[in-house]
């Protein structure tokens, strides 16, 4: 799963990045076991100095049955257990989630092609 989110103003990044690491990132992984490894990333825009406010998070799971993982996300949402916070932007830069499957032709390929790179 790949997440976007930004904090509500520049004044408020470091209470969105730590409400992130240390409330948003383990209430996911207790709704979404299946996941393995999350990884943050900030936006670079490399023509423009300066600290980009837009994240990408890249959670990380261990099964093909990505409906039923949306679906554990959705249910712990709706049940109340995901805390927000006032320092997420959620009107002119809302957060997004899009759902990948790895493509495992592609996978494959690229361990044999490492395989015998050695």
């Amino acid at each position: 799963m790949l997440a976007w989110s930004s904090p509500a103003s520049p004044d408020q990044a470091a209470e969105f990045d730590a409400w992130y690491e240390s409330t948003h990132i383990p209430q996911i992984r207790a709704a979404v076991p299946s996941i393995t490894a999350v990884s943050r990333y900030q936006l670079v825009d490399p023509e423009s100095p300066g600290r980009s406010e837009r994240y990408l998070a890249v959670y990380e799971l261990d099964t093909d049955d990505i409906p039923a993982a949306a679906a554990a996300l959705a249910d712990s949402a709706a049940a109340g257990r995901m805390d927000m916070t006032t320092a997420m932007n959620v009107t002119d830069n809302p957060p997004a989630a899009q759902w990948f499957q790895e493509v495992a032709g592609l996978a494959r390929r690229a361990q044999a092609r490492r395989r015998t790179d050695r």
